[in-house]
């Protein structure tokens, strides 16, 4: 063959040959250099998840911008479904099992016993070594569904179905029923790729020290830093701030639509629920890429979490304290010193301050308490208290309100008397300020088929402001005859006695004794009774919360506003305002139709209650002047039923100072004895919302966020 041509095909075919090399060099080069990025992405594409990122709840602060609720950051574990759903079960029931331990041997258990670990599986087994199901019939039937069980399936059943579903035959039955519950638990989540499950919360540092350097093992499992929920002082106005805790099943189904999962935590009572929509965040999302084995290997937030917005109270923390430590010592006081029928048998209370200008709460107290740090570890013992110390007395207790109801009725003589002083003996309609009546220390009325009606003294002639002074129930009785019960119930509907007050958390309504109150229950309504609802028995039924506004009405000139717990609402960060301030935002839910004229000569009867009159004793020589009015209401009669001797409830009410009202205080001790005894607790609240010097300069902004007394930027905390 010719050499030549020999040479020239083999210079061919090394060109082609460097020509194909030379393509793949290139091609190299651009996978490798120029779009390395482009074909990484593509290739690893597959491994890409999107992550939900849990964000901060908004804080709760007080008045002052001290805080109440409050997040810190801690530690959680955390499994990934991209990797962890990668195992074999085998190896995912002992990843489970080991977290288990290691949680249990750093972390201990709750208060309760509970483990710190996510499980509310309902299976417990008994002495006799048989499985049963826990006194929860929502979360049985909640696991009977995911196991696609019929309601009938008995504890075995749902243990045998879980054993197969879980791959843990073979497994001691105590060590199986850690696995199943913790993985039914991640089912019941809504475990994906998308929807990692937190398996502990709040774990120590030795804790996650242990995980993070067994990564090799602990696959799928990562220690992430969260937002822990922590109240700043337990004790402090607990049935006002709630709690926050996991959703209950029969919650479940609404708020998943809100984009809720099962392992969220939500406003479970008070500020914490009634403000849930504000206070939670809107939580991000984050795009994780694995590789071949797993590694994270790039994270990005597709959308950033967004805090909730912080909720800035009207109470005044300090305020609060001493009003709860008053109306306690006051009825541990009346238990150690008084008699039975006269407060041995106290055992409860509330008090409620209010800014008369702008219904401000300013203090709402309830006695007996609870704890939310202990909350739920207390909570099987406060639900069976007879005393009821889970029970809401300032906004949902109604009680009767006693005397502390005559200036109501007081101010609705003085003015149909005024209204009606063209007619020919305008007395037959209301009661001039001057008028006098006399006081036998009781009254038999012929018209009322001679009944009897008492006073607690005799008090001779008294005019309105006396009358009011000494508490004399003849006077209001007579009063009563001439005004009736509709003119009567008019005024006090106008001062928001029997209307809710618009302070919300379920507040109760109250009852406003007459006739239509009688036909809801198809009762009559007798003349004898408009007598006894002229001195506040009878049918009343008021909260405290109710009582206040009434009182604090009366003392603002007769402009009835909407209560409220909430100052104002601001973004995580104090920079934008959400809700207005209330004092910029009040809401005016009546006019009282009476003339200032009127309301003074009452408020001068309120005067003198507490300087020569039946709460004169605890105000003597009080450094500013007071208007008060104590009331004693009777609320014994099923006790007297039962041949037993019950004290009544005590009632006192308060505006301060007398020229220049600002706050207002309706205090009720049930049981308590006299009203006057109540009067002691409403001092405290006074000497510390004028006198105390440990109130923290902090008040909120109308606009921007906390700022001190002087003007210049404060600190919140």
């Amino acid at each position: 063959m010719d050499t030549k041509l020999i040479y020239k095909r083999c210079v061919i075919l090394t060109c082609l040959v460097f020509a194909v090399i030379m393509a793949y060099v290139l091609k190299l080069v651009d996978f490798q250099i120029v779009n390395y990025q482009v074909y990484a992405d593509s290739a690893l594409s597959y491994t890409a998840s999107s992550v939900k990122v849990t964000a901060a709840r908004g804080e709760i602060l007080d008045r002052y911008g001290r805080t109440i609720a409050s997040n810190r950051m801690g530690y959680a574990i955390v499994l990934q479904a991209s990797e962890f759903n990668r195992l074999e079960n085998p190896q995912r029931n002992e990843i489970i099992y080991r977290l288990t331990r290691i949680v249990d041997e750093n972390e201990g258990r709750n208060e309760d016993g509970s483990p710190k670990w996510e499980d509310s599986c309902p299976l417990v087994m008994d002495e006799q070594g048989k499985w049963v199901f826990t006194d929860s019939a929502s979360a049985v039937r909640k696991m009977e569904t995911m196991l696609e069980l019929q309601s009938y399936a008995t504890p075995q059943n749902c243990f045998d179905e879980m054993t197969d579903r879980y791959k843990t035959e073979g497994l001691a039955p105590d060590v199986a029923r850690i696995i199943m519950g913790v993985r039914l638990e991640m089912e019941l989540y809504g475990f994906n790729s998308s929807t990692p499950f937190t398996f502990a919360k709040d774990i120590s540092q030795q804790t996650m020290q242990i995980i993070s350097e067994n990564t090799d093992f602990f696959r799928g499992v990562t220690v992430e830093i969260v937002p822990i929920r922590e109240y700043t002082e337990g004790t402090l106005a607990p049935h006002l701030i709630g709690l926050t805790g996991k959703i209950y099943a029969e919650e479940y189904e609404n708020l998943k639509k809100k984009g809720y999962g099962y392992n969220d935590v939500v406003g479970k009572f008070g500020v914490e629920k009634e403000y849930e929509d504000q206070l939670r965040g809107q939580n991000g999302v984050k795009k994780v890429r694995h590789d071949d084995s797993g590694n994270v290997i790039y994270t990005e937030y597709t959308r950033e979490p967004k805090a909730g917005n912080t909720v800035v109270l009207t109470l005044d923390s300090d305020l609060q304290r001493a009003a709860q430590v008053s109306i306690e010592n006051l009825i541990k006081s009346q238990q150690a010193a008084g008699v039975v029928g006269s407060g041995a048998d106290a055992n409860a209370g509330a008090v409620v301050v209010m800014n008369v200008n702008t219904f401000e709460v300013l203090a709402a107290a309830t006695y007996p308490s609870f704890n939310l740090s202990s909350y739920l570890k207390d909570y099987s013992d406060l639900s069976k208290s007879e005393d009821n110390p889970l029970f809401n007395r300032a906004i949902n207790g109604q009680y009767a309100p006693g005397s502390t109801f005559k200036p109501a009725v007081a101010l609705c003589a003085l003015q149909e008397y005024e209204n009606n002083k063209d007619q020919e003996d305008p007395s037959k309609y209301g009661i001039d300020r001057n008028e006098q009546i006399h006081c036998d220390g009781f009254l038999i009325l012929e018209t009322y088929n001679n009944k009897r009606f008492d006073c607690d003294g005799v008090h001779g002639d008294v005019n309105v402001t006396k009358a009011i002074s000494v508490s004399c129930n003849i006077f209001f009785y007579t009063v009563a005859q001439r005004v009736g019960i509709d003119n009567m119930n008019e005024y006090c509907r106008q001062l928001g006695l029997g209307s809710k007050t618009g302070v919300g958390f379920g507040e109760a309504t109250g009852i406003l004794a007459g006739q239509e109150e009688r036909s809801k229950r198809n009762m009559l309504w007798f003349a004898g009774d408009t007598l006894q609802a002229a001195i506040g028995q009878s049918d009343n039924r008021f909260t405290p919360m109710q009582i206040c506004a009434y009182l604090s009405t009366l003392a603002n000139g007769g402009t009835r506003y909407s209560a409220t717990l909430i100052k104002t609402i601001k973004s995580y960060d104090m920079a934008e305002t959400v809700v207005p301030d209330a004092e910029n935002n009040k809401t005016i839910l009546a006019k009282l139709d009476a003339s200032q004229t009127m309301m003074d000569i009452v408020k001068e009867g309120m005067r003198s209650v507490t300087e020569d009159g039946t709460a004169s004793s605890t105000f003597e020589n009080y450094q500013i002047r007071i208007g008060g009015k104590t009331g004693t209401a009777d609320t014994s009669q099923s006790a007297r039923k039962e041949n037993k001797v019950e004290s009544p409830n005590a009632v006192f009410i308060a505006f301060a100072p007398y020229d220049n009202p600002e706050i207002a205080v309706a205090v009720i001790g049930e049981k308590c004895g006299h009203g006057k005894v109540m009067a002691q607790v409403a001092r405290d609240v006074f000497d510390e919302y004028f006198f105390s010097t440990k109130t923290a300069g902090y008040t909120v902004a109308s606009e921007g966020g906390i700022v001190n007394w002087d003007g210049t930027e404060g600190v919140v905390g």
